[in-house]
């Protein structure tokens, strides 16, 4: 088999006038040049170069190899720059799932700042709380939020996200706080599955109590607290800035005893594509920032 390495070499002395100038094109000892040179002529069984003290020229057979070589290099360049242009191009769908209750906006930053990087991904987004087999699904990248992953998954810890209950400065100008969770009226929270999960969670096990207002969106919750409609339970990424301009105020801060824990899943039923690990490293360092 012929050394690509020596027909690369033997290209590059012709078109360099020499071996000490094809050397310092390549970044090797002219000895090396030789030893290449030397080595490709014993394969093909013919001499290259006439060389004299001054001089290097072509044989015939020299010409022949030179003239049909020069062209397969340059297409075999060409070729291989292709497929790595091609491989370095992402494209295809990522399916990406989260809880229908998971804050959006650093899922929408994420998905929006990747697509501006790799246009050519389409990117399909399930909100649901439902927990979907990602296999069953077709599902590439899942959001977790406090559940232990199956061990069939594949599992990636993300980050932690505080929560918090939240009241508009309106609402406790006429109402007086709960000294315990238990007496928390005018409480505007999730759905029961979640109020449990958040309930063992953030409030080391006591049991939240019943809403007077139940939705299963957070930006509805937000939007319930801000015009003074009692106190929400929110994630506190949500809440930043009305609490820095004083629309909101974080409340019973005692009661809070740990944080969420926010993971991605990816199913073990086939490899992690090129844009799917791409996508879940950028979705990553988007929600640790927000976190």
């Amino acid at each position: 088999m012929m050394d690509l390495n020596a027909l690369t070499t033997f290209v590059e002395v012709v078109t360099s006038n020499g071996f000490s100038a094809a050397a310092r094109r390549l970044g090797m000892p002219r000895s090396t040049v030789s030893l290449r040179i030397r080595s490709l002529e014993d394969a093909l069984g013919v001499r290259l170069f006439k060389r004299s003290t001054r001089t290097v020229t072509l044989t015939d057979d020299g010409r022949r190899l030179f003239e049909q070589a020069q062209g397969a290099l340059s297409t075999l360049r060409s070729v291989t720059q292709e497929f790595r242009s091609s491989h370095q191009e992402l494209t295809g769908t990522v399916r990406l799932t989260a809880p229908a209750d998971f804050p959006t906006s650093p899922l929408a930053e994420a998905i929006a700042a990747f697509r501006r990087t790799h246009p050519g991904v389409f990117v399909d987004v399930i909100l649901t709380n439902t927990v979907l087999d990602l296999v069953a699904n077709d599902i590439d990248v899942a959001v977790r939020v406090g559940l232990d992953n199956p061990q069939d998954m594949i599992s990636r810890q993300v980050a932690t996200f505080d929560y918090g209950l939240f009241a508009s400065a309106t609402w406790l100008d006429t109402h007086e706080l709960p000294a315990h969770l238990s007496e928390l009226q005018h409480f505007i929270g999730p759905p029961a599955s979640i109020r449990n999960l958040l309930g063992r969670i953030i409030f080391g096990g006591e049991r939240l109590p019943v809403p007077s207002v139940e939705a299963n969106d957070y930006r509805m919750i937000l939007d319930l607290v801000q015009l003074g409609a009692g106190i929400g339970l929110l994630p506190c990424v949500l809440c930043r800035k009305d609490v820095q301009e004083r629309r909101l105020i974080q409340v019973r801060t005692e009661w809070i005893r740990a944080p969420v824990q926010i993971s991605i899943s990816f199913p073990t039923r086939k490899d992690i594509t090129p844009r799917v690990r791409t996508f879940a490293d950028h979705l990553v360092t988007t929600l640790r920032a927000f976190a």
